[in-house]
């Protein structure tokens, strides 16, 4: 079915898709980046140096790049 009560037709309706395209594209990026700085922050595991700092320094790299992302990808006012 085709017409007026689909959103997203013209180009108003193309350029807002495409905007919210490439922000899920850069917070799925973002997702990807943070998992893999766990992962590795993590790999070390139980057998790890009592005192190792690399879980730790794992997790506050994710969240900063989580919330670095979180704010390049938020919409502008009056955009």
């Amino acid at each position: 079915m085709s017409g007026s009560a689909e959103s997203g037709n013209g180009p108003a309706g193309r350029a807002d898709t495409d905007e919210r395209l490439q922000r899920l594209e850069v917070q799925v990026e973002a997702v990807m980046d943070a998992l893999e700085v766990l992962a590795h922050g993590l790999e070390d595991g139980p057998a790890a140096e009592p005192g190792s700092m690399s879980a730790e320094h794992a997790a506050r790299r994710a969240h900063e790049l989580l919330l670095l992302a979180k704010s390049v990808s938020r919409p502008q006012p009056g955009s």
